[in-house]
């Protein structure tokens, strides 16, 4: 029990840190490569945070923003 407690800690303090700075991503996949995107790749634009599926595709876009489009989220 005492081994889960500071995995459960630093996973609050991540998801708090990423609704604080700028909220939930407006994207479920990747605008480069449209694959699943990871939360921990992000960038904050004036859309609202956008999520990527690796650095390279976070790079690629923040080079050349305008380049790609941003499918937003499906309802479920």
């Amino acid at each position: 029990m005492k081994a889960l407690l500071p995995v459960l800690l630093l996973s609050l303090v991540s998801i708090t840190a990423i609704w604080a700075k700028g909220g939930l991503p407006i994207n479920d996949l990747c605008p480069v490569d449209g694959k699943a995107g990871r939360v921990i790749y992000r960038v904050f634009s004036d859309k609202g945070t956008i999520i990527f599926c690796c650095a390279t595709c976070m790079d690629s876009y923040q080079q050349n923003p305008g380049h790609y489009t941003i499918k937003p989220k499906t309802e479920k």
